[in-house]
């Protein structure tokens, strides 16, 4: 009989898997060799603990005594709690991991290495949150569905833009900083979003929750628009 333990690790790693499947099979003209892939999503699992380091730092300086029962708190939490560590921590990764890599030689492998990457920082994610959680199944569901495509998405982001910086395509300044700033962006509001919705009133949750479907679906355009440009290339 399978251990709970083993599903519950199971149904964290599902999502993760599939979306690094298909982002690869995107890339079947010439993939990527497959150490290549695990060595991003390793550096992936490693972001988290950089996460927590530039959190650290955040905390340090005084910008984590944020009041978390209002939603200006939420917000602020949203971003100096998640998402500014948690995309710098992977656009660093990914810097060291594409600054030496021979296999960095089409636009479309910028996002294929940055999906690795911010999928492994949700597969660590996505254990942390449902391990030990009595409610696991649901969460995992609604996190298959939700967060680690939003993750995808903030990568897909994060890829295209670096790989606009790195063969020079319409590159300028804004392109350098849109390597950080948009997932960083999207990150915050996505996040946002979220955790806003748990401090407002019911009607307001509401609100936050029809908005947030809005926000999502953009996601999702954005970044299958991203894709299908970079797969022409």
């Amino acid at each position: 009989m399978i251990q709970p333990i083993l599903v519950v690790l199971l149904t964290a790693i599902a999502p993760v898997a599939v979306l690094m499947w298909w982002v690869n099979r995107k890339d079947s003209s010439r993939p990527e060799p497959p150490m290549m892939l695990a060595k991003g999503f390793f550096l992936g699992l490693l972001s988290v603990f950089l996460s927590l380091g530039f959190s650290q730092i955040i905390s340090g300086l005084g910008l984590s005594f944020i009041d978390s029962t209002s939603l200006e708190g939420q917000v602020a939490e949203a971003f100096f709690g998640a998402a500014l560590p948690e995309e710098t921590a992977k656009l660093i990764m990914l810097w060291l991991f594409l600054r030496r890599n021979k296999y960095y030689d089409e636009y479309f492998d910028g996002i294929v290495y940055a999906a690795c990457v911010g999928l492994g920082f949700a597969g660590f994610e996505n254990i942390f949150y449902l391990v030990g959680e009595e409610e696991w199944l649901s969460v995992g569901m609604v996190r298959a569905f939700v967060s680690v495509p939003g993750h995808l998405c903030f990568a897909v982001a994060m890829g295209y833009f670096y790989s606009r910086c790195k063969f020079g395509m319409r590159r300028s300044t804004w392109t350098y900083l849109a390597v950080w700033l948009v997932p960083l962006l999207a990150h915050w509001i996505f996040d946002a979003l979220l955790m806003g919705a748990s401090v407002v009133s019911d009607t307001m949750s509401l609100l936050f929750i029809i908005v947030f479907s809005f926000f999502l679906r953009f996601l999702y355009q954005r970044s299958m628009h991203h894709i299908n440009e970079m797969e022409d290339m």
